[in-house]
Order: C-alpha cells, then sequence, then structure tokens
C-alpha cells in the first residue's frame, strides 16, 4: 500500500512538473456592462512592456477587430468604440512586440451593453481607430481565439499534427 501512495505522489510531482503555464503579466477585472451610446474605458494593469492591444466582436459574428490601447503599467487603459444598448460582446488583451505576442488575457470576456450602466467611458475622446480583419484573413484575433481553446501546456516531443516545418505528422496519427 506504502508503494503505491509513494508511486501516485511520485506520478502526480511528475505529471505536475510537466505543465507549464505562462505567468499572468495582464490583470484586468471584467466590467458587469458598458454604458451604450458611449466609448467604455476599460482599466487593466499590464507588467510587461509592449503594445496594448484589446480584440472584440460581437457574440455571433466571426471576425474580429481590435483597438489600441495605452500600456502604462498599473494604469494601463483601452478605450473601446461605442456600441449600442442590448449588443453583446466578446473581448480579450494581447500586449505585443511587432507580430510576436508577449502576453494575452486568460480568458475571452463577455459584456452586455446597457443604457444605465455606470461604469467609466470617455467623454473628451475624439476618435478611437478600428482595425478589422476580414473573416478567414488569419488575423492575430482569429489566431487568439482559437489559442484561448489549446490551454497553456507546452507540447514537447514530437506533435500530433503537421506543421510548417514538418508538415506531414508523426507515423501512428490519424491525420
Amino acid at each position: 500500500m506504502k508503494k503505491l501512495l509513494i508511486l501516485v505522489a511520485i506520478f502526480s510531482l511528475a505529471v505536475s512538473a510537466g505543465a507549464q503555464t505562462r505567468a499572468q503579466n495582464i490583470i484586468y477585472t471584467p466590467q458587469s456592462c458598458w454604458r451604450g451610446g458611449e466609448m467604455p474605458v476599460l482599466p487593466l494593469n499590464v507588467l510587461i512592456d509592449g503594445n496594448l492591444r484589446a480584440f472584440f466582436r460581437h457574440v455571433g459574428a466571426a471576425d474580429w477587430c481590435s483597438v489600441e490601447g495605452e500600456n502604462r503599467g498599473p494604469l494601463s487603459s483601452v478605450t473601446m468604440p461605442k456600441f449600442q444598448p442590448d449588443d453583446e460582446i466578446e473581448y480579450f488583451f494581447v500586449v505585443a512586440d511587432g507580430k510576436r505576442v508577449l502576453s494575452r488575457s486568460p480568458q475571452i470576456y463577455r459584456v452586455k451593453v446597457t443604457e444605465g450602466c455606470e461604469t467609466p467611458w470617455a467623454r473628451h475622446t475624439i476618435m478611437v481607430i478600428v482595425n478589422c480583419s476580414p473573416v478567414g484573413s488569419g488575423q492575430i484575433g482569429s489566431a487568439m481565439a482559437s489559442g484561448f481553446t489549446i490551454g497553456d501546456e507546452i507540447v514537447t516531443g514530437s506533435t500530433p499534427f503537421g506543421s510548417p516545418d514538418n508538415p506531414t505528422p508523426p507515423v501512428g496519427t490519424n491525420q
């Protein structure tokens, strides 16, 4: 019985040591709602240098749009465009250096836009530049959204699928 417990303990330590996760560099408290007809301001704490960007879309839409944020460490913020009451929006944050993603928010957030919401909004912003990618263009928003379904495990050894470097899947896979 002792040997079995020791083996279980060793196995659980090996599994937990093998599953590496990324450090959380974007700290954000989701807002319960956004005010309709106003540009919501989302405060964040970003622990690394890089370009802060928020990706968003209407729930059920295929294409992602993005806006630049201001990375000022614990005083970082992103000003989103105006949405209409009763819209539902999905969004997440990325810190990037050029095309290389340095960090991402731990999940895709979801918010409802209402008329009576009292969360902060921008009062003196003249323009927010929104970049929307066409469906299937391979832009970072679609790639990051797909990445949220994968998780943070680091794959070592041969992968279970092909890649541009090695297009043929490993022997023994059904792909």
